[in-house]
């Protein structure tokens, strides 16, 4: 999910990685700060992998997600990591179902916090339990401890905005 823009909008280059790069005309840099980068998701990603893997940039070799870094400290099993994975996707194509996305145009999480103006209450739901759970397992962004079983769902038909607060109610 790092490569195909649900967590981030773009990738920053150090001066190393730009040689390596070259090779990858497909590939368009951008200045963003002085820096260079890449927008997201990722051209060289295949759906199963990089395919520029041993000319990946820096970045991408150094980045871990907080999922695989849970994995690697022995707090979650694989098993319990695929299927974080599986249902961070599932959100995601979850909130496609109610937000039109420009075809090819990021999606990343960090976009989040900024829900579409005039969307219905299940899709902020959808969207904000969805910023929820990458937040929490991918990007160790949310410290809250609550279970999504435990999240308050909009009530039916109801015009009122979801809010954060309220996402994180516990039922009774």
């Amino acid at each position: 999910m790092c490569c195909n823009g649900t967590l981030f909008n773009y990738v920053t280059l150090v001066p190393d990685d730009l040689p390596k790069l070259e090779k990858y005309p497909q590939l368009k840099l951008k200045i963003r700060s002085e820096q260079a980068t890449f927008d997201e998701p990722c051209v060289l990603h295949t759906g199963k992998g990089c395919s520029a893997y041993d000319d990946r940039p820096g970045t991408c070799e150094r980045y871990v997600c907080g999922v695989l870094r849970a994995v690697g400290k022995d707090e979650l099993s694989e098993d319990e990591a695929l299927l974080l994975i599986k249902e961070g996707r599932a959100l995601v194509e979850h909130v496609k179902e109610f937000v039109a996305f420009e075809p090819g145009m990021p999606i990343a999480v960090s976009t989040w916090d900024a829900a579409p103006e005039g969307i219905s209450a299940e899709a902020r739901f959808a969207w904000d339990r969805t910023a929820y759970h990458l937040g929490k397992y991918f990007l160790g962004t949310v410290k809250e401890e609550v279970e999504p079983s435990q999240l308050t769902a909009p009530p039916s038909g109801s015009p009122e905005r979801v809010t954060r607060a309220s996402l994180f109610t516990k039922r009774p």
